[in-house]
């Protein structure tokens, strides 16, 4: 009897499992169209940056070319540029609760710095500038 019983148990686990799995696959994939879209992007910012002759520029925008502002181009491909940069990482934040969940369900144990974020520029300057302090701090002290 308890064997008929933890049957169906055993297959809703499997079943959430598969479901996990291909969720995550499925983030993986998009991760990777958004950062072939991202790469595309920057690859244009750079065009746009490197041509110093001219003031409009052509674009393709759906299916029809238009003449655009070379400046107003910048911005629109900065503007896309952060967009994907929130979207990859978006889905980057639910790709790991989906692991976290996955792995919960195979009975694996999450591994320690699992949740570790990238430093930010914003982080690495302040880093550095609390060495710079510190320096000073000692080197006033010795000195």
């Amino acid at each position: 009897m308890s064997a008929e019983r933890a049957l169906p148990v055993y297959l809703q686990t499997f079943k959430q499992s598969e479901n996990l799995g291909e969720e995550v696959l499925a983030d993986q994939q998009q991760i990777v169209e958004l950062d072939k879209r991202r790469q595309a992007t920057r690859e244009a910012i750079r065009a746009v940056r490197k041509d110093k002759e001219s003031r409009k520029m052509w674009v393709m925008m759906g299916d029809e070319f238009v003449k655009v502002e070379k400046e107003m181009l910048k911005e629109w491909l900065e503007n896309d540029q952060k967009v994907l940069d929130k979207e990859i990482g978006s889905v980057r934040d639910g790709l790991k609760d989906k692991v976290q969940a996955l792995k919960r369900l195979e009975g694996e144990e999450i591994p320690s710095g699992f949740f570790l974020n990238a430093i930010k520029k914003n982080d690495l300057s302040n880093i550095s500038s609390v060495g710079k302090v510190k320096e000073r701090y000692l080197d006033d002290i010795n000195g």
